[in-house]
């Protein structure tokens, strides 16, 4: 009796693992003249999207130790994510950073640029993701 049971669950466990799994990833990348940025876009059978986006300083870090404040953000054709981060008088203690977003039933067009904006102090960069 107990191996029904067992069974059963394995097989439920089983479904709902392939109900939940990724149907399409997307990954678009790009940079400026000082920032690599890439966006990961996961649409899920069910339509929910996740996204993972990085933006990542290609200078040393040392270089960022003076600024204060740092904003980043990208559009796609149906959202727009921004970020701000105050160091506080703290130089930063990394030169990557990253946002993670989620949304229900949204569609995803990897045809799509994704413009990026990212601003640290005085400075202002922006940018486009291709696949």
């Amino acid at each position: 009796m107990k191996k029904i049971y067992v069974g059963d669950a394995l097989i439920f466990i089983a479904l709902l693992l392939i109900s939940c799994s990724e149907r399409e990833i997307y990954v678009l990348e790009g940079e400026s003249d000082h920032w690599e940025a890439k966006l990961k876009v996961t649409v899920q059978e069910n339509d929910n999207i996740s996204k993972y986006f990085v933006v990542n300083y290609k200078g040393e870090l040392t270089q960022l130790a003076d600024i204060s404040r740092l904003e980043y953000s990208y559009k796609t054709a149906t959202s727009s994510e921004e970020t701000e981060i105050d160091f506080n008088g703290e130089p930063p203690q990394k030169k990557s950073f990253t946002h993670r977003s989620g949304s229900n039933g949204s569609s995803f067009n990897a045809d799509q640029s994704v413009d990026v904006s990212i601003k640290w102090d005085d400075n202002d960069e922006n940018m486009s993701l291709k696949e």
